[in-house]
């Protein structure tokens, strides 16, 4: 399959799915707390709302309560900071690298028990599409995508744009099949899963046919909801990339039209499939995460060759933290290569509504980075997008 050079990339943050009802990283204990109240129903064997999985997946949400208690206790951190998925999740990482080999959280946990109990809360989490779910419709805004995707395709802009992101979530999946854009993982050879009766893929994995990617390509720096591993070999990567057809998976009735790990029985599913130590790939954002998925390096690669050529870099909903110094080394790292072969900079142009994200990215990226005012994305939808990414700029 062939990659070839984009110029355009989109970098996308959580708060690109904030307007699809997804949390954002700072916010994401307030969320959990608020999914652990909607698991509960769904642990009594004799409701119609009994889920297989929902044992695993409350379990998981207690232990992630009593790792955020035991994060509390550190003097060094505010308590808001263990609201934070990305402190929490580093913390755990940090000790684990530390050869930390137990912890007590009421019981005694392994370390890397510990790390997957946080991996389920996150794929419970991000698993979810609210657009989809009646009860949850009114916490989005639709509309603000329905815009978005207008303007990819008015501008024809489907074979000529790469996606960075760093979230776990589907959202832009989801949007890209339904608008007719479907996108592609630069992964090597990953094994394709099926969860549930769905046929049609919704993400390609791989090409019949040797030739050129049409859609959009898309970079997952941080693992995803449908990434998924046995723990006894990391370097094997398994894909959920179909949609849910007309059969139930587990308790969780029928689906149609949705990803099918959208259902909360399908991690009991797989499991069943593939045993206990198949878990959601998901990594924490640390310097450590390259270090034994060599499915990660291949994202990380690819990313750094599209930031590489791009003409065009358009974050969008990303805070760019001063905790995350790996990312930023990769930028530096890119730029400093464009520089050494003569390639002109990329213009950089920022989609957030806070001041301060806006003066990190200038503090970063100096006189190419693009002045505009700070704007939400469902603002930037009716205003600034469309003309940031227009083809006379390329």
């Amino acid at each position: 399959m062939s990659l070839p050079e984009r110029d355009i990339v989109l970098f996308l943050g959580a708060g690109f799915s904030h307007d699809a009802g997804l949390p954002v990283m700072s916010g994401f204990g307030h969320a959990s707390k608020q999914d652990h109240d909607g698991l509960s129903r769904h642990l009594d064997q004799n409701s119609p709302d009994f889920r297989y999985a929902a044992p695993m997946l409350v379990e998981a949400a207690e232990v992630f309560v009593r790792f955020q208690q035991f994060c509390k206790t550190a003097p060094t951190l505010r308590y808001s900071d263990v609201e934070n998925i990305e402190t929490v999740f580093c913390i755990a990482e940090a000790m684990r690298e530390a050869d930390v080999n137990q912890i007590k959280l009421c019981k005694t946990y392994d370390i890397d028990e510990l790390i997957t109990k946080i991996q389920l809360r996150l794929w419970k989490v991000y698993q979810q599409y609210p657009p989809l779910n009646k009860e949850r419709r009114h916490e989005t805004k639709p509309e603000t995508y329905d815009r978005f995707f207008k303007v990819l395709k008015e501008l024809g802009l489907s074979g000529r744009l790469a996606v960075i992101t760093t979230n776990y979530d589907l959202v832009f999946e989801h949007l890209s099949y339904k608008n007719e854009m479907q996108c592609h993982y630069p992964l090597k050879d990953p094994e394709s899963i099926k969860v549930g009766g769905g046929n049609t893929p919704f993400v390609f994995l791989k090409r019949k046919n040797k030739g050129t990617v049409q859609g959009p390509i898309l970079c997952k720096l941080h693992g995803s909801v449908n990434y998924f591993q046995d723990t006894s070999n990391s370097n094997n990567l398994y894909v959920a990339n179909f949609l849910g057809g007309d059969k139930p998976i587990g308790k969780s009735g029928k689906w149609k039209d949705k990803p099918a790990i959208f259902a909360v029985d399908s991690i009991w599913c797989m499991r069943n499939k593939y045993g206990n130590g198949f878990t959601p790939a998901i990594i924490p954002p640390t310097y450590a995460k390259l270090t034994q998925q060599s499915w990660l390096r291949t994202i990380w690669n690819t990313a750094f060759n599209l930031l590489s050529h791009a003409k065009k870099i358009v974050f969008i909903g990303y805070s760019m933290p001063d905790s995350d110094g790996f990312l930023k080394s990769l930028m530096h790292g890119a730029m400093a290569l464009r520089a050494s072969r003569n390639v002109v900079p990329p213009q950089i142009f920022v989609i957030d509504s806070s001041q301060e994200t806006h003066h990190r990215y200038k503090q970063l990226f100096h006189e190419i980075y693009k002045e505009i005012n700070p704007l939400s994305l469902s603002e930037a939808t009716k205003s600034i997008i469309p003309e940031i990414l227009s083809k006379n700029d390329c």
